[in-house]
């Protein structure tokens, strides 16, 4: 005759009870955001956390008057980057990082799918802006803010090379992982769009315009929207 064990069944429990505790802690803890919206990955964060509905405290650090170079900040991000989240005692600091972390612990999955296939495509794409995109949109952006423009043509040439893949992947698809929006889409948006106010878009790459055109009728595109308008009015005050 078999017996039931209440000793395996407590212990299962308490283990079941202590992971719940851990990530209800994790969600509990307050949320506290710092980044300036003239930056892009900020922007992405703070769309992202827009279209789950995660609400958090929001610090502005201004970086043409150099915050992110304050002591304050640099005891948050030694890293002198935006955007940082604060989670509790735990920071994160890298935009690609605090989006998949909020849709994991958030109703992310309409932005970052179970499926293994979509979500590997929304990965590349995401490493993709992380090492390819963004490094040619901050690496022009420096040196014009410096004076040095032009910039050399080899930089114009790999960015337009970089938007070029763009133009492949939303060859046969309206959004650059899948048939919906992911993070894919919004994390890219946010730093073409930017780079466009220096660099316009060749007439090829026609399918990126129209992609960046269905993504403003997000609601959640008037933070990128806005955030445009501070680069835009920090261009003119140089010309």
């Amino acid at each position: 005759m078999a017996y039931f064990n209440f000793n395996n069944l407590f212990r299962v429990i308490t283990r079941c009870c202590s992971t719940n505790s851990t990530v209800n802690k994790i969600k509990n803890n307050k949320l506290i955001l710092y980044g300036d919206e003239v930056s892009p990955p900020v922007r992405f964060t703070l769309m992202v956390a827009s279209m789950l509905e995660i609400k958090f405290d929001y610090h502005h650090i201004d970086l043409f008057k150099a915050d992110n170079k304050s002591p304050f900040y640099t005891k948050i991000n030694q890293l002198e980057k935006v955007p940082a989240l604060q989670v509790g005692d735990e920071v994160i600091c890298d935009s690609h990082a605090i989006a998949l972390y909020l849709c994991r612990t958030g109703d992310g999955q309409r932005l970052y799918p179970k499926n293994p296939i979509t979500r590997a495509k929304v990965d590349q794409t995401l490493f993709f802006n992380a090492s390819t995109l963004f490094p040619i949109d901050s690496y022009i952006f420096t040196e014009y803010f410096r004076g040095k423009w032009p910039v050399n043509d080899v930089k114009i040439q790999e960015w337009r090379s970089a938007v070029d893949r763009l133009e492949h992947l939303l060859a046969d698809q309206m959004w650059l992982a899948c048939d919906k929006v992911t993070l894919a889409d919004l994390c890219c948006a946010t730093t073409v769009s930017s780079l466009q106010l220096l660099v316009p878009p060749l007439d090829c790459h026609i399918k990126v315009k129209q992609w960046l055109d269905r993504l403003q009728t997000l609601s959640c595109y008037e933070t990128n929207l806005r955030g445009l308008e501070r680069l835009k009015n920090c261009i003119r005050s140089l010309e």
